[in-house]
């Protein structure tokens, strides 16, 4: 199975509230998708997003790096982005990476951090997967 069938069926157990079948998904997704970002790393190369499976491997490193945001694991989720602006050539996704990553930095909790950071009205048309939306506020935590 694919890094995507493995993040569909995650989705698809979440909606029907299988954690278990949720858990065993994920963790599927994440191995494979941890490959694939080893080899990024490795090779010092970008991931390809118009590559379908390289794509859902981004999104699943995404939700695990949120993962590690809401449980306090800031030093994981912080390394994770700051690794992940490097392996994207997207702008607004570099853009994104950084900014969770600031609001990890800054330990907001990640509830407080989405209510006051993150656009949740807008979803964006080329990478819809994302929280890449930030509002002006942002800004407060570069400075």
């Amino acid at each position: 199975m694919s890094v995507k069938q493995h993040y569909i069926e995650f989705r698809n157990a979440l909606s029907k509230n299988d954690v278990k079948g949720a858990t065993e998904a994920f963790e599927k997704a994440y191995n494979e998708a941890f490959v694939i970002y080893q080899n990024k790393l490795s090779n010092n190369e970008k991931f390809d997003l118009k590559n379908e499976e390289e794509l859902f491997a981004l999104v699943t490193l995404f939700d695990n790096m949120i993962g590690f945001y809401k449980e306090g694991m800031f030093e994981d989720g912080i390394a994770l982005a700051e690794s992940l602006v490097d392996l994207v050539d997207s702008p607004k996704l570099k853009e994104m990476f950084k900014g969770f990553s600031l609001g990890m930095e800054s330990a907001i909790p990640l509830e407080e951090f989405m209510k006051k950071y993150v656009d949740l009205s807008k979803v964006d048309p080329e990478f819809p997967q994302f929280l890449c939306n930030f509002k002006e506020e942002i800004k407060e935590l570069i400075l």
